[in-house]
């Protein structure tokens, strides 16, 4: 499970990488659907996607995530709380940091919201990967039945799916953008995910080794 799981981390940052070096090569593309979103623009579909890039905005975010975080302490979840604290801080680095080492320049037109960082990757898209992720991930590992289960993973997808449209149908972000942001913010879920199941194993062990150490010195 490791090895797939390090496979799996491995090819996504392998994807981002790709995608990163090959830009040029897809500006016809990122224009050709960006265009298309944006003659499919309305009122109501612009008020509804609007709404969904506010619920992928860092204010929106990390309000949640300070807010699940001391919750989880608060209930003596404190790993799990240190998970989403952890994975949530990353990506607010990466996704400035990458921005400013790129320093790939937004659509020129069509803006319905207000803009000023560079374009790659999407933040929104970046950061509603890990944060959604690593809540719905926890939610999945919590919830009892297969129905729960699938209605979690199906929400967290779609949630961060139409965040990362919604960025491309607003003007403000090519298509690439918003699949680096994925791609990244995966990366980082999985490398969080990862970690934390170690250090649980880890603690595990330990904790397992002090009992027996214990009962042996009992007897």
């Amino acid at each position: 499970m490791a090895a797939v799981r390090a496979l799996l981390v491995g090819l996504l940052a392998l994807l981002a990488a790709a995608l990163t070096l090959t830009l040029g090569g897809l500006v016809a593309l990122d224009t050709s659907v960006r265009d298309w979103l944006v003659e499919r623009r309305s009122p109501p579909l612009t008020a509804v996607l609007t709404a969904f890039t506010t619920v992928g905005s860092s204010v929106v975010l990390v309000s949640l995530a300070f807010s699940v975080t001391v919750l989880l302490a608060a209930i003596r979840r404190r790993a799990e709380a240190g998970l989403v604290a952890v994975a949530t801080a990353g990506a607010l680095i990466l996704w400035p940091l990458l921005k400013n080492l790129i320093e790939r320049a937004r659509p020129a037109d069509a803006h319905l919201v207000q803009v000023s960082s560079w374009a790659y990757p999407s933040g929104h898209s970046l950061a509603s990967m890990v944060v959604y992720g690593v809540l719905a991930v926890l939610a999945y590992r919590r919830a009892r039945t297969r129905a729960r289960r699938a209605m979690i993973a199906v929400a967290a997808a779609v949630l961060i799916a139409v965040i990362g449209v919604s960025r491309v149908y607003l003007g403000v972000h090519w298509p690439t953008d918003v699949l680096a942001g994925w791609l990244v913010g995966a990366v980082w879920l999985a490398v969080c995910l990862w970690g934390y199941e170690w250090l649980s194993r880890s603690a595990a062990d330990s904790a397992q080794q002090r009992e027996s150490q214990h009962a042996e010195g009992g007897e």
